[in-house]
């Protein structure tokens, strides 16, 4: 039977890794985000590594555009067996709550926890029909502790995502689903690397292991809590922080 694992702003950083983590372990991958042509690249990459991609250019910022996405995806492919949300933004970073732009801390809101929370809207029922699948949702350490560089905003959009995590867990453990969250500290992505330039380095030592996560570090994690190795574990917020919480 074939398994399809769904990853929303899987085209690039934390998304990237677990798109082709879960594709050299045979799920067929739909990545879905809004740069067209990184979602082919990455999926045509995928194909030529012996892999089965597919991408779908959507802003999951959008309910309508969403909605149609999971629509042509439940169309085209077998029924979702995992779901990764990796989407996510870092918003104003280095900005005191005072200061926040109210846009930016929509923009922020609407990209890290409404986005996640109506891509678990769309494929909940399938699993629940099916009775099993996975979700796990890319939160961060902001999601346990304040954050340092996003502020208050990020902080709070990453803590929602957690907290829907659990209630969400709570409620479909029952049907065979686990739905779990990792929160990883800095990794090297374009998108830290855009916040911390030269400075990501210095940032890493600051983490007890004395160094930057990669992305495919938190993908492992990733594809350890959607596997059946993670079956009995379900509502966990996971730390990939390189001792930081220890």
């Amino acid at each position: 039977m074939s398994k399809l694992a769904v990853i929303t702003g899987g085209n690039s950083g934390i998304g990237e890794a677990c798109a082709w983590r879960f594709a050299r372990e045979g799920y067929e991958v739909v990545v879905c985000g809004r740069r067209d042509e990184q979602n082919h690249d990455l999926c045509q990459r995928i194909r030529e590594a012996g892999g089965v991609g597919h991408g779908y250019a959507v802003d999951l910022r959008n309910s309508r555009e969403l909605a149609e996405c999971f629509r042509i995806i439940a169309i085209n492919h077998p029924p979702v067996t995992c779901l990764v949300n990796s989407i996510g933004i870092e918003g104003a970073s280095f900005t005191r709550t005072e200061d926040y732009d109210d846009a930016v801390f929509d923009d922020v809101m609407a990209t890290n926890f409404k986005a996640p929370w109506q891509c678990m809207k769309a494929v909940l029922p399938i699993m629940r029909l099916a009775g099993a699948g996975s979700i796990v949702n890319i939160a961060s350490l902001a999601g346990i502790r304040a954050s340092a560089t996003g502020g208050s905003v990020y902080s709070a959009s990453k803590h929602a995502l957690v907290g829907m995590t659990r209630a969400a867990a709570r409620e479909y453990a029952p049907f065979g689903i686990r739905i779990n969250a990792v929160c990883p500290a800095f990794v090297r992505t374009p998108l830290s690397e855009g916040i911390l330039g030269d400075d990501l380095e210095s940032v890493g030592s600051s983490h007890p292991m004395n160094r930057i996560c990669e992305a495919q570090e938190v993908a492992s994690a990733v594809y350890w809590l959607a596997s059946q190795d993670a079956s009995f574990v379900t509502g966990i917020a996971m730390p990939v922080d390189g001792g930081t919480q220890a």
